[in-house]
């Protein structure tokens, strides 16, 4: 009989580290897609992003008995209340920082007021908040773990701070660093007060990640 597999805190870091190297994948596609719309490369990376999350999911639970949807509890209304205000600040932040509404300066901007753009651009943002959650997910249970870290301290958030965080600084300058650090802490914060149920989680990160 085969011996079964020791699951070690080490394995949810890697599964962490495989979802923030997913990210690159947008780099890979814009080297062997150069010339094609900023539609068609938001959807194939969309595509691509949404498939790397599917398999670390089936992945997880197949190999490492995590199910990240295991977890099931509605935000209580404390809870809740704190979830809006960081939401709300992060979108408040981010109209700052693009002067103005951020889907309708894209919309206006770069989009060329394109309909199916726009419902691209949100493809794949919602594709990019699958990874960051992902990312999370795995961080906080390697970090609880490993280093018996307080499950009431965002470690996950950290994680995605050091890593797709820090990575900002060379792909959109200072102002988008800091600003992708804030926002990978805030993310943190929320799978916390989500009680670590990622269709919350996912739900509040990709409203404030997308306005």
């Amino acid at each position: 009989m085969e011996k079964e597999k020791k699951i070690l805190p080490i394995d949810f870091l890697w599964l962490a580290l495989y979802a923030f190297a997913g990210f690159s994948l947008e780099l890979i596609l814009g080297m062997v897609t150069n010339g094609l719309s900023l539609a068609v490369n938001a959807a194939l990376t969309a595509i691509l992003w949404s498939g790397v999350s599917l398999f670390l999911i089936y992945y997880a639970k197949k190999r490492f008995d995590f199910d990240v949807f295991s977890t099931s509890h509605s935000p209580d209304k404390k809870k809740l209340v704190a979830i809006l205000v960081l939401v709300a600040a992060v979108i408040l932040v981010i109209t700052i920082g693009f002067g103005g509404f951020k889907p309708l300066v894209e919309f206006n901007g770069e989009l060329n007021r394109s309909v199916s753009a726009l419902v691209f651009r949100s493809m794949y943002y919602l594709a990019e908040c699958s990874l960051i959650v992902l990312v999370i997910a795995f961080g906080q249970k390697f970090c609880e773990a490993q280093f018996q870290l307080s499950p009431h301290f965002p470690s996950g958030g950290l994680l995605l701070a050091i890593t797709w965080g820090l990575i900002h600084f060379l792909l959109q300058g200072f102002s988008g660093g800091v600003y992708t650090l804030f926002f990978s802490l805030v993310a943190g914060v929320l799978y916390l007060l989500c009680e670590k149920d990622l269709r919350w989680t996912y739900l509040f990160v990709a409203v404030a990640f997308i306005l």
